[in-house]
């Protein structure tokens, strides 16, 4: 496997930017993730057997793919979705085939029940710190540390009515329970927490010190790290319910233009040697699986405690909680512009 992995590394480093290699696509891969790095991706697979295959853009709905029917209609042989609620919402359609046994090694808490996606690599939920505005106080590496009194009005997160912060809030729902979940927004709430448009925002807020703590995906915390801002990154929760990871989720749908390639390219996809490479080229990209090797200041989801949530029952709570979620967030902003 290490050896395949090496195989691939090398190809990578000598292909283009170009999805294949010579000849005609044989496959199409609609997906949102980087278009750089799906490219790079493609024509490794091509140099190193097949199928070759052409990126076509997929769809970023976010949520909105739990009720827009283009979430699960992207067209091509294969998606790979950069969040899992198009698959989801496709498999709930009967829209997809099923990948077994692709992906076996992929843990059960990263794959649909019924065999329909499987995810390839994903994005944790952390906490980004302003190291130069601890002072004296302890590093914040748990979510109700976010409501301590020194930091009030100095706590930045990205509203959870999308992102990651959507379906990090419907999780804690599942993990923590109905009543400590709404007395924590309480808290966060009377702390003046300041509820952005994005995690963008939450992480220049860390960086400008506009916040001394932001509550944002792995990706854009990877930002601020590689910049010369003087933070820190902390997977909270460790020592009881874990840090939230959303998946990517790469699934096959049914009738593909090209049938006889679709298979073998979803094969490539969710396997562990291009697991790594999407570590390896997307900066705050975690593995799932076990034994990926990962870049310096990344931690592997194998080697955390997450949140133990399947991404299906998360679909679940946002349903049920987006309409609750939206107007905490009403709210809260509303606080702060009348102080």
């Amino acid at each position: 496997m290490f050896r395949r992995i090496a195989t691939l590394l090398f190809a990578l480093a000598a292909c283009t930017r170009q999805a294949a290699t010579a000849g005609p696509a044989e496959a199409q891969l609609a997906t949102d993730l980087p278009a750089p790095v799906v490219d790079t991706m493609l024509t490794a697979i091509a140099q190193t057997g097949g199928p070759r295959a052409e990126r076509i853009q997929g769809a970023s709905l976010g949520a909105a793919a739990l009720t827009d029917a283009k979430g699960s209609q992207q067209g091509g042989d294969v998606r790979w979705d950069a969040e899992p609620y198009g698959a989801i919402a496709a498999a709930r359609q009967g829209d997809l085939i099923p990948m077994l046994p692709i992906g076996n090694d992929v843990p059960p808490l990263w794959r649909d029940r019924d065999g329909l996606w499987i995810a390839v690599g994903g994005r944790a939920v952390v906490l980004l710190i302003a190291t130069d505005l601890l002072e004296n106080h302890p590093v914040p590496n748990y979510y109700a540390a976010l409501t301590q009194p020194w930091l009030k009005g100095k706590v930045a997160i990205a509203a959870p009515t999308g992102g990651s912060s959507l379906p990090n809030f419907a999780a804690l729902f599942r993990a923590w329970g109905e009543a400590r979940t709404q007395s924590w927004m309480t808290q966060l709430r009377a702390n003046a927490v300041q509820v952005l448009e994005s995690d963008g925002d939450v992480r220049q807020a860390v960086v400008t010190g506009k916040a001394v703590v932001g509550m944002l995906a792995s990706d854009e915390a990877a930002k601020a790290a590689a910049s010369a801002a003087h933070v820190d990154i902390q997977y909270p929760n460790q020592a009881s319910i874990g840090t939230f990871v959303w998946p990517t989720a790469v699934s096959r749908p049914k009738n593909p233009p090209h049938p006889a390639a679709s298979g073998r390219l979803a094969a490539r996809l969710a396997s562990l040697d291009v697991e790594q490479l999407l570590v390896a080229r997307v900066p705050g990209y975690l593995p799932l699986r076990t034994g990926i090797p990962v870049p310096p200041g990344v931690t592997s989801a194998a080697n955390l405690r997450v949140v133990s949530v399947e991404p299906a029952v998360i679909v679940e709570e946002i349903t049920r909680r987006k309409a609750e979620l939206a107007e905490w967030t009403t709210a809260v902003r509303r606080d702060i512009a009348k102080r």
